[in-house]
């Protein structure tokens, strides 16, 4: 950002806390010429277990409000916190930066916004490929919201182009990627898997490869076509199914294991950040099989730890993040043939397999660290306070 005596004044909406968006606030934060205030709806959601701890390091509130849950594939909470705009008006912001505009909340502070003619900035992930009975309603108010930002941030390709879609300007567009600490899942599982034996033994695994999945138990998931594509692997390799996760679909999906006999599925559970790494460190393969999926940051992870990735044509990060035949996959979504092909020929060619993995890190390096996140941030930022 260009040198300045005073300090951009910034309000950033968000819906909850989550372990994800904690470094990227803090890098913001650290910015000499950046005065940041983060304003959450709430700690968490129903579908969340994650516990988050906050160092401190970036301004904060967690607003008082109400929130409203509906189920259809996926649990979506509206949020309403009246008092964001007091919190607006009180701290006069210089610039007003919304993650998404589906809540009553982000509505609110973009007509604020419009009102007293301040900047508005929104951060969307959306993509085409999300449908809702909600987002149908909503829509003439959702193009309203991006026509009228005065810049809009995406957090890749597949979100640029449904910002564009929607009405946005293309040149008011900025991406920053979606991403998370990946200097930290590369670090630790470094260290990790020189113990791959050790825990392998304490999981009770003893294949000799291991396909990883990574996310909630949940239909959107996909991940009964990973089963379907996974019982055909077995019948040729050594492998087992490794499912870190939980969710309302888990019991059927142990059912259907069990149904079909389908051989060393294991069920780890839900795990907190930290200790994500020690399941990708004894991986082989990592599969992301959603069937919709608005961005996908397991696969960021597994991609910094160095693990070959297959993901679905539905994932919007496969478009940014995956290089077909370089360090993964991209698959048609609900075909299992396609996921087991794919997997098929990473477990039978070790080379390719240890290239991939080994290419996967460097695309995560050369672009989707969290300090090019901040980066389209502060372009972003440059944009509306060089206009001022």
């Amino acid at each position: 950002m260009r040198p300045s005596a005073k300090k951009t004044k910034i309000a950033l909406i968000h819906n909850i806390i989550t372990p994800y968006i904690v470094p990227l606030f803090n890098r913001l934060a650290s910015m000499p010429q950046i005065d940041l205030y983060v304003y959450f709806m709430a700690a968490s959601e129903k579908n969340r277990e994650w516990i988050t701890k906050l160092s401190g390091q970036f301004k904060y509130k967690v607003l008082p409000g109400l929130s409203f849950n509906f189920f259809a594939k996926d649990l979506f909470a509206y949020h309403i916190n009246p008092s964001i705009i007091w919190e607006l008006i009180r701290n006069n912001y210089d610039i007003i930066l919304s993650a998404g505009y589906a809540s009553f909340t982000n509505q609110i502070a973009f007509f604020y916004a419009k009102i007293c003619r301040k900047p508005f900035i929104l951060w969307s992930g959306s993509t085409i490929n999300e449908s809702s009975l909600l987002r149908k309603v909503s829509l003439p108010l959702i193009k309203f919201m991006v026509k009228h930002s005065d810049v809009l941030i995406a957090y890749g390709t597949r979100a640029r182009e449904y910002l564009i879609h929607l009405g946005a300007s293309p040149d008011k567009i900025f991406i920053a990627y979606n991403t998370v600490d990946t200097d930290f899942f590369k670090q630790q599982t470094t260290v990790l898997k020189i113990k791959k034996q050790e825990v392998k033994d304490e999981l009770g695994i003893r294949n000799k490869a291991i396909v990883l999945y990574a996310g909630q138990l949940i239909e959107r998931k996909g991940i009964k076509y990973l089963l379907k594509a996974y019982s055909k692997l077995k019948d040729e390799f050594d492998v087992a199914l490794l499912i870190v996760g939980d969710g309302n679909q888990k019991e059927e999906l142990k059912e259907l294991c069990l149904k079909e006999n389908i051989k060393d599925v294991f069920f780890a559970g839900h795990k907190q950040f930290e200790e994500l790494p020690r399941y990708y460190a004894i991986s082989d393969i990592f599969v992301l099989p959603s069937t919709e999926e608005v961005w996908g940051l397991v696969l960021n992870e597994a991609m910094a730890c160095g693990l070959p990735v297959i993901a679905t044509d539905k994932a919007g990060a496969s478009v940014d993040l995956i290089k077909d035949g370089v360090n993964g996959y991209v698959v048609e979504a609900k075909n299992a043939e396609w996921l087991y092909q794919a997997m098929k020929k990473i477990l039978s060619n070790p080379e390719l397999k240890q290239s991939m993995g080994t290419n996967s890190q460097q695309i995560i390096d050369n672009g989707f660290r969290i300090e090019h996140t901040k980066q389209g941030f502060i372009s972003a930022i440059n944009y509306i306070t060089s206009r001022s």
